[in-house]
């Protein structure tokens, strides 16, 4: 590749020239589905600091991915892909319902929920071990084992035999889902043609989709099978409906990682490939893909190889071995890369705060709900019956929150930004009206509600993080983000149990005044991958 004197122009890998401006936009490009129209797409290249080689390398990968298309294997990816999303609720709220019963088979009434605490120590443990981890050896290994993992361990809780054992496999299931969520938007993302990169957010119903599943489980198994909730003892064989919703729980996960491991079989993303050096990989799996589904591909190794080297900051297992401080070094990079210029410094403190206040008024507003209701003489929701059954329809209506912020992304004056703050004023809006529910129908109504306007921002912030990060320390940005957001959730536990007695509305009204600080802060973020292509 060749550059003026002046630097006003450019010798593409293609051998045509362009000028210096334009190098990051695409032509027409035919594309299975037909061709892309006229307007040009802009790679927002600027995420990727200053490393032109990569970010030439990247606009390459994202010519070809359009010219490729969508094809059937998008199709599955975004439903495996998909279920990781679904994993890692159906764990949150599966311990939400059967907590209460196992303290109470184990360790009697009125215990400190540990488990529940345990839990958020589990997630950050999981988002750093696969979070990292995927940055540095790879997405398709960590992708393809966490399901498995999470559900081995979850068969192995609802078998425990003890609190101690509980916990123990407990916090291991909960660290390899929480850890797969970290990187299933990211691998589907790299694979995705811009022109569908609406679908990154739409993904997100699927949060519902497994809160529904587990709801459901819970409904199923919990009324009939287990002890009540003031009873001074609970034997085992009383109280067989945690079990019951472990089992079939883990069962369906790890039906799923097989279907990963086995049927999708799924190669290394060309991104990941690319930033670390295997241009020669990254372009067989492309072509791959352009044989598998008679797809056009132009893009060529020469292409790749002509962008020239980059820089070499990654960690190659087969060059460094297991040295431990090579490994150090390489995350120290990837950090510091989210902090690489102004605007993407300013962009990734942005998102680290907003996902520590979503952490914590998301998990505050649920523990205190219930407390609220009865302090305020609610009627209906003493049955565990209504409450099971509520939980599923609020669920379930969760699920077209991520449909709709799918829907107004592609709006060209809403975008991601502004879906966001519609998302959280609507969310904030509905928290405060839902401080006047009395009844368990009120109950259904501003449940089902409040699941999904913060679900619109919820999975439009899932979608924003990743797109916004470089490509070379995205797993680990996403990684960061939800560790703030699961350490600020750990709280929630201590505030119930400490505040619960004193004034029950007090939590309420500031998780809503949280949520809607959310849109301040999503004003201010600085990129609008919208109309750019991610890279």
């Amino acid at each position: 590749m060749a550059d003026t004197d002046n630097g006003k122009e450019r010798v593409e890998p293609s051998g045509r020239s362009k000028p210096e401006s334009s190098m990051q936009e695409t032509d027409l490009l035919e594309v299975g589905e037909g061709s892309i129209s006229s307007e040009t797409l802009v790679d927002m290249t600027e995420v990727e600091g200053e490393d032109p080689a990569l970010s030439k390398k990247v606009h390459l990968i994202n010519n070809a991915i359009d010219e490729i298309g969508f094809t059937w294997m998008h199709a599955v990816l975004f439903c495996i892909a998909g279920f990781g999303y679904s994993a890692d609720s159906q764990m949150e709220v599966i311990q939400a319902s059967v907590y209460r019963y196992v303290d109470l088979q184990f360790r009697g009434p009125g215990t400190y929920p540990l488990a529940t605490q345990i839990s958020y120590a589990a997630l950050v443990t999981g988002c750093i071990v696969f979070g990292f981890g995927a940055d540095l050896i790879g997405r398709k290994i960590c992708f393809n084992s966490s399901l498995i993992l999470s559900s081995v361990f979850g068969l192995f809780t609802g078998g425990a035999g003890s609190y101690a054992i509980y916990v123990i496999f407990f916090f291991l299931s909960e660290l390899a889902a929480g850890g797969n969520l970290s990187i299933d938007i990211s691998v589907f993302m790299e694979y995705l043609p811009s022109k569908y990169q609406y679908l990154n957010t739409t993904m997100a119903a699927w949060w519902g989709v497994g809160q529904t599943i587990a709801a459901l489980m819970a409904w199923a198994f919990i009324p009939n099978n287990s002890c009540s909730p003031d009873a001074t003892t609970c034997t085992s064989r009383e109280n067989r409906g945690w079990r019951y919703v472990w089992y079939v729980n883990s069962a369906m996960i790890l039906f799923v990682g097989l279907v990963r491991l086995f049927i999708l079989r799924l190669k290394e993303t060309p991104k990941f490939l690319v930033s670390n050096g295997r241009d020669r990989e990254a372009y067989e799996n492309l072509l791959s893909i352009a044989k598998k589904y008679n797809r056009k591909c132009s893009l060529t190794l020469e292409d790749l190889t002509e962008c020239g080297e980059i820089k070499e900051d990654y960690y190659d297992p087969a060059k460094h071995g297991r040295s431990l401080k090579k490994l150090t070094q390489t995350i120290g990079d990837h950090i510091k890369i989210l902090f690489s210029s102004r605007k993407v410094t300013r962009s990734t403190t942005l998102l680290l705060l907003s996902w520590a206040i979503i952490g914590l008024a998301y998990s505050t507003f649920y523990n205190f709900l219930y407390i609220y209701i009865a302090a305020h003489g609610a009627s209906g929701l003493n049955s565990k019956f209504i409450t099971y059954r509520n939980g599923t329809i609020d669920n379930m209506v969760g699920i077209f929150g991520p449909i709709a912020a799918g829907w107004l992304i592609k709006i060209p004056r809403v975008g991601r930004r502004g879906t966001m703050i519609f998302g959280s004023l609507s969310g904030m809006a509905v928290v405060f009206a839902y401080t006047t529910c009395r009844t368990a129908a009120a109950d259904a109504g501003f449940g089902s509600a409040t699941y999904f306007f913060i679900n619109i921002y919820y999975a439009c912030l899932y979608a924003y993080t990743p797109e916004v990060f470089p490509t070379r320390a995205r797993t680990t940005g996403v990684a960061l983000c939800m560790i703030c957001g699961r350490v600020a959730g750990a709280f929630s536990t201590v505030i119930y149990w400490y505040s619960s007695a004193i004034n029950p509305a007090t939590p309420i009204w500031v998780c809503g005044a949280l949520i809607g600080c959310l849109s301040i802060l999503a004003f201010f973020m600085p990129f609008e991958p919208s109309k750019q292509r991610t890279v």
